[in-house]
This record gives C-alpha cells, structure tokens and sequence, in this order.
C-alpha cells in the first residue's frame, strides 16, 4: 500500500527548565493542524482495493468539489488533459504533442462522458475518475504544487528532466482472495512544453493511480 502522507503544521512543543526547587508551570498548546493537499488525500482514498468509483466520488463531493459545468467542460478537459500527455499518450514524441492535441481532448471527453466517470474541480485543481467493475483509475491535475514533489519522493524522486518528468512504482496486491495490479504515477510539465491553447492556464503538475484485477 502506498504510504501518503498527511501534511501537518504543528506548533513547536513547550520547552521548560527544571528549576531548583518547583517546575514552572505547563501551558497547554495549541496544535494547528491543516487539511491535507487535495491530490495527497486523492491518491490515499483511491489506494484500497475495495474502494469504489462512487464512493470516492461522494468524498470528493463532501470535501468541497463540484461537477464541471457542461457549458466550459472542453475547455476544462483541455487543461487537464494537457498536463497527462505523459500518461495518456506515453508514446508520443514531445514534438507532436501540439499536433495531437485535439486528438487528445476528443479521448478525454469520451472518457469523461462514460456511465462510470465522475469530472471535478476544486479551486483549480481537477479529478477524472473512471472506474468499470473492480476497476478504478484516480486523475488529478493542478498548478504546480509541493504535494506532487512529495509525492514522487515516494515513488523514487523525479530524474532531471529538461521537459517532462515522471515518476511512479507498479505494485502486486494479495487481498480478498484475488490478486491486484496498482500502478501509482506523478508527472510534472514545464509550463513551455503545454500546448499554446492552454498554456497560461498553467496546469502542469499530475497525478494517478490506477487499479485493476488480475
């Protein structure tokens, strides 16, 4: 299982002297403690094996995402899409990206417009789920973000990269009585090599995890 962590901000602890005689006082103090970053707290309810499409769907919703209006939802997916060139088309040389990228967005849109697919956005930041039986995939995108850099010291640190760059680790999972394959990956675009349609969006920074049964 993979191991995310969750963010804490946490006031330094009392230091006190002993003093000869009495101990000065104890204060209680006070702990903040944030919410972890929206792709973190993604990837960690997508980890179970049992989890369902819906029901990650549903927290998303309680955590404060909504559905992407209709109305600009290309536009959306464009951006989205752009940051997961690496993952959705691993194949293709970055100089054709630009030329593929309608291509692209026309397979994002068909995907997010599945029975089983949820699209959501909060405060700039997007979710794609898809999931087809036992099988689930978990998309993020986003600005750039210190999460994704956590994230893929996780999963072996990002290599230098004069473009893109990518990390992630496959997994085989044992649990009730099946077997599983999960597959974890963070990618970065530098905001140069986004296509020009979407690049002052400025959405590089990516994230899945995929889960299926062997």
């Amino acid at each position: 299982m993979f191991s995310i962590p969750v963010i804490r901000a946490v006031l330094v602890p009392l230091s006190f002297s002993i003093g000869l005689a009495v101990s000065p006082p104890l204060h209680a103090q006070q702990i903040t403690m944030t919410a972890p970053p929206e792709v973190a707290a993604l990837m960690t309810a997508c980890t179970p094996v049992d989890v369902q499409g819906p029901a990650i769907r549903d927290g998303l919703l309680g955590r404060g995402w909504l559905p992407v209006s209709m109305e600009d939802r290309r536009n959306h997916l464009a951006a989205f899409g752009a940051a997961h060139f690496w993952s959705f088309m691993p194949g293709l040389p970055p100089a054709d990206r630009e030329a593929r990228f309608d291509y692209l967005i026309d397979g994002v849109e068909g995907a997010a417009s599945t029975e089983g697919s949820s699209f959501l956005e909060f405060d700039g930041e997007y979710a794609l789920l898809l999931w087809n039986g036992d099988s689930l995939s978990c998309i993020w995108a986003g600005p750039q973000t210190r999460a994704i850099d956590t994230l893929a010291v996780q999963l072996g640190g990002f290599p230098q990269s004069d473009g893109v760059a990518t990390a992630a680790v496959d997994q085989r999972v044992e649990a009730g009585g099946r077997e599983w394959a999960r597959r974890m990956s963070v990618g970065r675009t530098p905001v140069s090599d986004l296509p020009a349609a979407v690049s002052d969006r400025a959405i590089t920074d990516a994230a899945r995890l995929d889960r299926s049964p062997l």
